[in-house]
Protein backbone atom coordinates (compact mmCIF):
# COMPACT_ATOMS: atom_id res chain seq x y z
CA UNK A 1 0.00 0.00 0.00
CA UNK A 2 2.43 2.65 -1.22
CA UNK A 3 0.55 5.89 -0.66
CA UNK A 4 3.51 7.86 0.73
CA UNK A 5 4.65 9.40 -2.54
CA UNK A 6 1.10 10.18 -3.63
CA UNK A 7 0.21 11.76 -0.30
CA UNK A 8 3.28 13.97 -0.21
CA UNK A 9 2.79 15.08 -3.83
CA UNK A 10 -0.92 15.76 -3.41
CA UNK A 11 -0.34 18.00 -0.40
CA UNK A 12 2.92 19.39 -1.78
CA UNK A 13 4.53 18.92 1.62
CA UNK A 14 8.24 19.58 1.74
CA UNK A 15 8.33 18.99 5.51
CA UNK A 16 10.27 15.75 5.97
CA UNK A 17 8.78 15.01 9.39
CA UNK A 18 5.25 15.14 7.96
CA UNK A 19 6.02 12.82 5.06
CA UNK A 20 7.92 10.42 7.31
CA UNK A 21 4.77 9.92 9.41
CA UNK A 22 2.87 8.72 6.36
CA UNK A 23 5.74 6.50 5.26
CA UNK A 24 5.79 4.89 8.71
CA UNK A 25 2.11 3.95 8.36
CA UNK A 26 2.77 2.39 4.98
CA UNK A 27 5.74 0.31 6.13
CA UNK A 28 4.17 -0.73 9.45
CA UNK A 29 1.48 -2.62 7.54
CA UNK A 30 4.03 -4.88 5.79
CA UNK A 31 4.21 -8.31 7.45
CA UNK A 32 8.00 -8.50 7.21
CA UNK A 33 8.33 -5.41 9.42
CA UNK A 34 7.76 -7.35 12.64
CA UNK A 35 9.84 -9.43 15.02
CA UNK A 36 8.21 -12.51 13.46
CA UNK A 37 8.82 -15.49 15.76
CA UNK A 38 11.26 -13.86 18.21
CA UNK A 39 8.85 -14.23 21.14
CA UNK A 40 7.21 -17.58 20.43
CA UNK A 41 9.62 -19.46 22.71
CA UNK A 42 9.01 -16.94 25.52
CA UNK A 43 5.23 -17.30 25.36
CA UNK A 44 5.49 -21.09 25.13
CA UNK A 45 7.47 -21.00 28.39
CA UNK A 46 4.64 -19.29 30.30
CA UNK A 47 1.27 -20.94 30.89
CA UNK A 48 -1.88 -19.97 32.73
CA UNK A 49 -3.41 -22.64 34.95
CA UNK A 50 -6.76 -24.02 33.78
CA UNK A 51 -9.45 -24.23 36.46
CA UNK A 52 -11.99 -26.97 35.69
CA UNK A 53 -14.36 -25.42 38.21
CA UNK A 54 -14.08 -21.63 37.67
CA UNK A 55 -16.41 -20.87 40.58
CA UNK A 56 -18.32 -18.18 38.70
CA UNK A 57 -20.63 -17.65 35.74
CA UNK A 58 -19.11 -16.47 32.46
CA UNK A 59 -21.83 -13.81 32.34
CA UNK A 60 -20.38 -12.31 35.50
CA UNK A 61 -16.87 -11.84 34.07
CA UNK A 62 -16.03 -8.18 33.50
CA UNK A 63 -13.03 -6.52 31.87
CA UNK A 64 -14.00 -3.08 33.17
CA UNK A 65 -10.90 -1.01 33.94
CA UNK A 66 -10.34 2.47 35.36
CA UNK A 67 -7.59 4.43 33.62
CA UNK A 68 -6.77 8.14 33.66
CA UNK A 69 -10.11 8.97 35.26
CA UNK A 70 -12.25 7.03 32.76
CA UNK A 71 -14.11 3.74 33.09
CA UNK A 72 -13.20 1.53 30.13
CA UNK A 73 -14.86 -1.61 28.80
CA UNK A 74 -11.50 -3.39 28.72
CA UNK A 75 -7.86 -2.77 29.72
CA UNK A 76 -6.89 -1.83 26.17
CA UNK A 77 -4.96 1.09 24.68
CA UNK A 78 -4.94 1.59 20.91
CA UNK A 79 -1.32 2.62 20.45
CA UNK A 80 -0.29 5.90 18.88
CA UNK A 81 0.39 5.51 15.18
CA UNK A 82 -0.50 8.50 13.04
CA UNK A 83 -0.65 12.26 12.87
CA UNK A 84 1.33 15.16 11.43
CA UNK A 85 0.38 14.87 7.77
CA UNK A 86 -3.02 15.77 6.27
CA UNK A 87 -3.17 12.30 4.72
CA UNK A 88 -3.39 10.78 8.21
CA UNK A 89 -6.28 12.89 9.52
CA UNK A 90 -8.88 10.46 8.18
CA UNK A 91 -7.06 7.51 9.75
CA UNK A 92 -6.98 9.23 13.12
CA UNK A 93 -10.66 10.07 12.89
CA UNK A 94 -11.59 6.44 12.28
CA UNK A 95 -9.30 5.19 15.04
CA UNK A 96 -10.88 7.69 17.43
CA UNK A 97 -14.37 6.57 16.45
CA UNK A 98 -13.31 2.96 17.00
CA UNK A 99 -11.92 3.77 20.46
CA UNK A 100 -15.07 5.66 21.40
CA UNK A 101 -17.41 2.89 20.25
CA UNK A 102 -15.37 0.17 21.99
CA UNK A 103 -14.71 2.37 25.05
CA UNK A 104 -10.96 1.82 25.13
CA UNK A 105 -8.07 4.27 25.45
CA UNK A 106 -6.30 5.69 22.39
CA UNK A 107 -2.90 7.20 21.73
CA UNK A 108 -1.84 9.43 18.88
CA UNK A 109 1.37 9.36 16.89
CA UNK A 110 4.39 11.52 17.70
CA UNK A 111 3.53 15.21 17.94
CA UNK A 112 6.92 16.24 16.64
CA UNK A 113 5.33 17.57 13.46
CA UNK A 114 3.06 19.77 15.57
CA UNK A 115 5.97 21.10 17.63
CA UNK A 116 7.84 21.95 14.43
CA UNK A 117 4.88 23.29 12.48
CA UNK A 118 1.98 24.81 14.41
CA UNK A 119 -0.18 25.43 11.34
CA UNK A 120 -3.90 24.64 11.53
CA UNK A 121 -3.64 21.89 8.90
CA UNK A 122 -1.17 19.93 11.04
CA UNK A 123 -3.07 20.61 14.29
CA UNK A 124 -6.25 19.12 12.80
CA UNK A 125 -4.57 15.74 12.19
CA UNK A 126 -4.10 15.36 15.94
CA UNK A 127 -7.04 17.32 17.31
CA UNK A 128 -9.53 15.17 15.42
CA UNK A 129 -8.86 12.36 17.92
CA UNK A 130 -10.15 14.34 20.91
CA UNK A 131 -12.97 15.85 18.85
CA UNK A 132 -14.29 12.33 18.10
CA UNK A 133 -13.18 10.37 21.19
CA UNK A 134 -14.71 12.59 23.87
CA UNK A 135 -15.46 9.87 26.42
CA UNK A 136 -12.23 7.81 26.53
CA UNK A 137 -8.61 8.65 27.43
CA UNK A 138 -6.57 10.32 24.69
CA UNK A 139 -2.80 10.02 25.10
CA UNK A 140 -0.41 12.45 23.43
CA UNK A 141 3.06 11.47 22.28
CA UNK A 142 6.47 13.13 21.99
CA UNK A 143 10.02 11.82 21.78
CA UNK A 144 12.31 12.57 24.71
CA UNK A 145 15.04 13.85 22.37
CA UNK A 146 12.71 16.68 21.35
CA UNK A 147 13.25 18.10 24.85
CA UNK A 148 16.87 18.64 23.88
CA UNK A 149 15.91 20.68 20.82
CA UNK A 150 13.02 22.75 22.08
CA UNK A 151 12.24 24.60 25.27
CA UNK A 152 9.97 22.42 27.39
CA UNK A 153 7.36 25.18 27.46
CA UNK A 154 7.20 25.06 23.63
CA UNK A 155 6.62 21.32 23.76
CA UNK A 156 4.07 21.71 26.57
CA UNK A 157 2.13 24.28 24.56
CA UNK A 158 2.01 22.01 21.52
CA UNK A 159 0.87 18.91 23.37
CA UNK A 160 -1.68 20.82 25.45
CA UNK A 161 -3.32 22.27 22.35
CA UNK A 162 -5.13 19.00 21.62
CA UNK A 163 -6.65 18.49 25.09
CA UNK A 164 -5.00 15.18 26.00
CA UNK A 165 -5.44 13.15 29.21
CA UNK A 166 -1.81 12.02 29.44
CA UNK A 167 1.42 12.54 27.54
CA UNK A 168 3.52 9.55 26.43
CA UNK A 169 7.20 10.46 26.20
CA UNK A 170 8.78 7.83 24.02
CA UNK A 171 12.28 6.39 24.17
CA UNK A 172 13.54 4.95 20.89
CA UNK A 173 17.36 4.86 20.80
CA UNK A 174 17.50 1.84 18.49
CA UNK A 175 15.12 3.44 15.99
CA UNK A 176 16.97 6.77 16.13
CA UNK A 177 20.27 5.01 15.37
CA UNK A 178 18.90 3.77 12.05
CA UNK A 179 16.54 6.59 11.11
CA UNK A 180 17.85 8.82 8.32
CA UNK A 181 16.84 11.90 10.31
CA UNK A 182 17.59 10.27 13.67
CA UNK A 183 18.95 11.89 16.81
CA UNK A 184 20.67 9.32 19.04
CA UNK A 185 21.50 11.84 21.78
CA UNK A 186 19.93 10.39 24.94
CA UNK A 187 21.90 12.40 27.49
CA UNK A 188 21.28 12.75 31.23
CA UNK A 189 20.16 16.37 30.91
CA UNK A 190 16.98 15.13 29.23
CA UNK A 191 15.84 13.76 32.60
CA UNK A 192 15.94 17.26 34.09
CA UNK A 193 14.04 18.62 31.13
CA UNK A 194 11.43 15.90 31.44
CA UNK A 195 11.06 16.73 35.14
CA UNK A 196 10.49 20.38 34.13
CA UNK A 197 7.96 19.32 31.50
CA UNK A 198 6.00 17.36 34.12
CA UNK A 199 5.62 20.57 36.12
CA UNK A 200 4.53 22.51 33.05
CA UNK A 201 1.70 20.25 31.92
CA UNK A 202 -1.40 19.37 33.90
CA UNK A 203 -1.64 15.70 32.85
CA UNK A 204 0.31 12.55 33.82
CA UNK A 205 3.41 11.57 31.86
CA UNK A 206 3.79 8.03 30.53
CA UNK A 207 7.25 6.76 29.65
CA UNK A 208 7.15 4.29 26.78
CA UNK A 209 9.51 2.45 24.50
CA UNK A 210 8.96 2.06 20.77
CA UNK A 211 9.29 -1.65 20.18
CA UNK A 212 12.49 -2.71 21.96
CA UNK A 213 11.30 -2.90 25.56
CA UNK A 214 11.95 -1.24 28.93
CA UNK A 215 14.50 -2.71 31.33
CA UNK A 216 14.30 -2.47 35.10
CA UNK A 217 17.19 0.01 35.05
CA UNK A 218 15.32 2.32 32.67
CA UNK A 219 12.12 2.06 34.69
CA UNK A 220 13.95 3.00 37.89
CA UNK A 221 15.60 6.01 36.27
CA UNK A 222 12.25 7.52 35.38
CA UNK A 223 10.54 6.42 38.57
CA UNK A 224 13.05 8.56 40.48
CA UNK A 225 11.74 11.71 38.77
CA UNK A 226 8.14 10.82 39.55
CA UNK A 227 6.96 8.83 36.52
CA UNK A 228 4.28 6.34 37.56
CA UNK A 229 3.00 4.93 34.25
CA UNK A 230 5.15 2.83 31.91
CA UNK A 231 4.41 1.30 28.49
CA UNK A 232 6.99 -1.44 27.90
CA UNK A 233 6.52 -1.68 24.08
CA UNK A 234 8.62 -4.84 23.93
CA UNK A 235 10.38 -6.55 21.04
CA UNK A 236 7.59 -8.86 19.91
CA UNK A 237 5.56 -6.76 17.49
CA UNK A 238 6.28 -4.03 14.95
CA UNK A 239 10.02 -3.76 14.34
CA UNK A 240 10.95 -0.09 13.94
CA UNK A 241 14.59 -1.00 13.33
CA UNK A 242 13.49 -2.89 10.21
CA UNK A 243 11.17 -0.06 9.18
CA UNK A 244 13.93 2.54 9.38
CA UNK A 245 16.25 0.10 7.62
CA UNK A 246 13.78 -0.15 4.75
CA UNK A 247 13.60 3.66 4.56
CA UNK A 248 17.40 3.83 4.55
CA UNK A 249 17.60 1.28 1.74
CA UNK A 250 15.09 3.27 -0.32
CA UNK A 251 17.24 6.37 0.17
CA UNK A 252 20.41 4.56 -0.85
CA UNK A 253 22.00 4.64 2.61
CA UNK A 254 23.42 1.13 2.53
CA UNK A 255 25.39 1.53 5.78
CA UNK A 256 22.24 2.27 7.82
CA UNK A 257 20.36 -0.48 6.01
CA UNK A 258 23.11 -2.98 6.86
CA UNK A 259 23.17 -1.81 10.49
CA UNK A 260 19.41 -2.32 10.68
CA UNK A 261 19.88 -5.90 9.50
CA UNK A 262 22.55 -6.42 12.17
CA UNK A 263 20.23 -5.12 14.92
CA UNK A 264 16.98 -6.59 13.58
CA UNK A 265 16.59 -8.96 16.56
CA UNK A 266 17.60 -6.44 19.23
CA UNK A 267 15.35 -5.81 22.21
CA UNK A 268 13.62 -7.17 25.30
CA UNK A 269 10.61 -9.43 24.61
CA UNK A 270 7.35 -7.98 25.91
CA UNK A 271 6.61 -10.52 28.72
CA UNK A 272 10.18 -10.19 30.01
CA UNK A 273 9.91 -6.40 29.94
CA UNK A 274 6.66 -6.61 31.96
CA UNK A 275 8.48 -8.70 34.57
CA UNK A 276 11.39 -6.25 34.67
CA UNK A 277 9.15 -3.20 35.10
CA UNK A 278 6.78 -4.75 37.61
CA UNK A 279 9.76 -5.90 39.70
CA UNK A 280 11.56 -2.54 39.47
CA UNK A 281 8.58 -0.21 40.01
CA UNK A 282 6.01 -2.42 41.76
CA UNK A 283 3.47 0.32 42.50
CA UNK A 284 3.41 1.80 39.00
CA UNK A 285 0.86 1.30 36.23
CA UNK A 286 2.27 -0.99 33.54
CA UNK A 287 1.00 -1.17 29.94
CA UNK A 288 2.10 -4.26 28.01
CA UNK A 289 2.45 -3.52 24.31
CA UNK A 290 4.62 -4.91 21.56
CA UNK A 291 3.05 -7.81 19.69
CA UNK A 292 0.22 -8.28 22.20
CA UNK A 293 -2.09 -9.05 19.31
CA UNK A 294 -4.12 -11.94 20.72
CA UNK A 295 -6.29 -12.50 23.77
CA UNK A 296 -3.96 -15.21 25.02
CA UNK A 297 -0.89 -12.97 24.92
CA UNK A 298 -2.88 -10.22 26.61
CA UNK A 299 -3.92 -12.59 29.40
CA UNK A 300 -0.33 -13.81 29.88
CA UNK A 301 0.97 -10.25 30.24
CA UNK A 302 -1.81 -9.26 32.63
CA UNK A 303 -1.17 -12.35 34.75
CA UNK A 304 2.53 -11.39 34.78
CA UNK A 305 1.62 -8.03 36.27
CA UNK A 306 0.52 -5.65 33.49
CA UNK A 307 -2.48 -3.42 34.19
CA UNK A 308 -3.42 -2.80 30.56
CA UNK A 309 -2.36 -3.99 27.12
CA UNK A 310 -1.68 -1.93 24.02
CA UNK A 311 -1.83 -2.72 20.35
CA UNK A 312 -1.45 -0.72 17.14
CA UNK A 313 -0.66 -2.67 13.96
CA UNK A 314 -3.56 -5.20 14.03
CA UNK A 315 -6.07 -2.43 14.72
CA UNK A 316 -4.71 -0.41 11.81
CA UNK A 317 -4.85 -3.47 9.53
CA UNK A 318 -8.42 -4.25 10.60
CA UNK A 319 -9.35 -0.64 9.93
CA UNK A 320 -7.85 -0.64 6.44
CA UNK A 321 -9.40 -4.02 5.58
CA UNK A 322 -12.87 -3.50 7.03
CA UNK A 323 -13.29 0.10 8.14
CA UNK A 324 -14.53 1.00 11.60
CA UNK A 325 -16.78 -2.07 11.65
CA UNK A 326 -13.78 -4.28 10.87
CA UNK A 327 -11.86 -2.68 13.70
CA UNK A 328 -14.79 -3.18 16.06
CA UNK A 329 -15.01 -6.83 15.08
CA UNK A 330 -11.31 -7.31 15.86
CA UNK A 331 -11.65 -5.67 19.27
CA UNK A 332 -14.87 -7.55 20.03
CA UNK A 333 -13.17 -10.90 19.40
CA UNK A 334 -10.12 -9.78 21.38
CA UNK A 335 -12.26 -8.80 24.38
CA UNK A 336 -14.39 -11.93 24.22
CA UNK A 337 -11.27 -14.07 24.11
CA UNK A 338 -9.78 -12.26 27.09
CA UNK A 339 -13.01 -12.73 29.04
CA UNK A 340 -13.02 -16.44 28.17
CA UNK A 341 -9.44 -16.92 29.36
CA UNK A 342 -10.15 -14.99 32.56
CA UNK A 343 -13.15 -17.26 33.17
CA UNK A 344 -11.12 -20.42 32.55
CA UNK A 345 -8.55 -19.32 35.12
CA UNK A 346 -11.29 -18.74 37.69
CA UNK A 347 -11.13 -14.94 37.38
CA UNK A 348 -14.15 -12.66 37.27
CA UNK A 349 -12.15 -9.46 36.72
CA UNK A 350 -8.86 -8.12 35.41
CA UNK A 351 -7.63 -7.62 38.97
CA UNK A 352 -8.30 -11.28 39.78
CA UNK A 353 -6.51 -12.40 36.61
CA UNK A 354 -3.40 -10.48 37.72
CA UNK A 355 -3.31 -12.57 40.90
CA UNK A 356 -3.71 -15.99 39.28
CA UNK A 357 -0.90 -18.57 39.36
CA UNK A 358 1.34 -19.14 36.37
CA UNK A 359 3.54 -21.96 35.16
CA UNK A 360 6.90 -20.44 34.25
CA UNK A 361 9.38 -22.66 32.45
CA UNK A 362 13.16 -22.90 32.69
CA UNK A 363 13.95 -20.35 29.96
CA UNK A 364 12.08 -17.50 31.65
CA UNK A 365 13.07 -18.61 35.17
CA UNK A 366 16.72 -18.60 34.13
CA UNK A 367 16.34 -15.10 32.74
CA UNK A 368 14.69 -13.87 35.92
CA UNK A 369 17.42 -15.36 38.10
CA UNK A 370 20.18 -13.88 35.96
CA UNK A 371 18.59 -10.45 36.37
CA UNK A 372 18.37 -10.76 40.14
CA UNK A 373 14.60 -11.11 40.30
CA UNK A 374 13.46 -12.87 43.46
CA UNK A 375 11.00 -15.22 41.80
CA UNK A 376 8.92 -16.11 44.88
CA UNK A 377 8.58 -12.46 45.88
CA UNK A 378 7.71 -11.47 42.33
CA UNK A 379 4.97 -14.07 41.93
CA UNK A 380 3.55 -13.11 45.31
CA UNK A 381 3.41 -9.38 44.57
CA UNK A 382 2.71 -9.23 40.81
CA UNK A 383 -1.02 -8.77 41.38
CA UNK A 384 -0.58 -5.59 43.39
Amino acid sequence: MRFISVACKVYLMSNKTMCRKVEHVELALIDEMTYENKCSSIYSDIMLVHQAFPGASFREVTLATDFLGYSLNAPIVIGGMTGGHPATAGINEKLALLASKARVAIGIGSQRALVENRCEEVLKTYKIVRDVAKDVPVIGNIGITMLGKYNYSTVAEAVSSINIDALAVHLNPAQELIQLEGDASFTQDLLDKLADLRKEIAVPVIVKEVGTGLSMEAARVFSRIGIEIFDVAGACGTNWIKIEGARAKRAGDLLRAALAEELSSWGIPTPISVIECRYAVPRSTIIASGGVWSSYKAAINIALGADLVGMARPVLKALFNGGVEGGLEYLKLFMEGLKAIAFLTGSSSVLELKKKPLYIGSRVLSYMRSRGVNIDTYLMNKGG
